[in-house]
């Protein structure tokens, strides 16, 4: 079995991501697989990490033919390794090694046990569905990710005023948001910026989109969810004639002429869980539900 890895090293934690990458690297060999690397993540280690590593993996600008990509770090690690993998089928199992992680959804001290359970085949693969942006421009700029795993937010770009986003769902007029922002969300984003927000949390695989305001002016605006073959169009309005959009925290500036459509995507990111190990179990320990922080 051949994986792809893919981390982050950060200067104010390198020596311990540079320790959990070369860790994974030996458990895939011990394993019997064989471990990829990509160019720009081996030229990022220590010299002494680049030694221990070399006679483990080989490294490459393009990525090879592989099995399955593993993400090692936190949520951001995983949305970039999902971006790399794009529309390619290669499913992605998310080892965490960051904070709160919902896409990297197995814990750093499991990955034996799961790395184990890889190799023998018993593992699950979940097809989460993705958005796409449309904006209608002739000259985007190259390498601007249009897809979202987990929200496409529109966000001011000035610290001053409010925007005026004037909403559609299938050419449907919606609502005119007077707010800081708007995220529209997929099932698995609904964990991520919208939680923060007060959107629904949605089980993964529901088939759904999620829109919620950010600082709405309006106090009666609600979280909505529609139905994911949805085509969302957005109109903005802003005292700086500009606004933000932000793809999975990837952001530029668009003039508030450009138009915006959001709508399902047309391929699907393949997902690894572990058997017997569910979302709301996740939930669980990830929200603290049911714990009493008292104790």
């Amino acid at each position: 079995m051949r994986l792809a890895l893919f981390g982050s090293i950060f200067p104010d934690r390198a020596a311990k991501a540079e320790e959990q990458i070369c860790e994974v690297c030996e458990a895939i060999r011990r394993k019997g697989g064989e471990v990829y690397l990509p160019s720009n993540l081996f030229r990022t280690l220590s010299a002494s990490a680049r030694r221990r590593i070399t006679p483990l993996c080989t490294a490459g600008e393009k990525l090879p033919p592989v099995d399955m990509a593993v993400s090692v770090g936190g949520d951001g690690t995983f949305l970039r390794t999902a971006a790399t993998v794009s529309d390619s089928g290669i499913p992605v199992l998310g080892i965490n090694t960051g904070r709160l992680g919902f896409l990297a959804a197995i814990n750093y001290t499991d990955m034996n046990e799961t790395l184990q359970e890889v190799m023998a085949g018993a593992y699950k693969v979940e097809d989460r569905t993705l958005l796409k942006l449309l904006t209608g421009e002739t000259s985007s700029p190259k390498h601007f990710n249009v897809h979202a795993l987990n929200e496409v937010a529109i966000l001011k770009q000035d610290t001053a005023s409010m925007l005026s986003i004037h909403a559609c769902v299938n050419d449907d007029y919606l609502t005119s948001y007077q707010a800081d922002g708007l995220v529209i969300s997929t099932p698995t984003g609904s964990t991520a910026y919208s939680l923060s927000i007060g959107g629904a949390i949605l089980s993964p695989t529901t088939p759904s989109i999620i829109l919620s305001a950010i600082a709405p002016h309006n106090l009666t605006s609600r979280s909505l969810v529609v139905d994911d073959s949805s085509i969302i169009s957005l109109k903005v309005e802003s005292r700086s004639h500009t606004f933000l959009v932000s793809v999975d925290g990837e952001s530029r500036v668009l003039d508030e002429s450009v138009g915006i459509r959001i709508r399902k995507d047309d391929y699907t990111l393949r997902v690894v869980k572990r058997i017997g190990h569910t979302f709301y179990e996740t939930l669980r320990d990830k929200l603290m539900w049911g714990e009493d922080v008292r104790k």
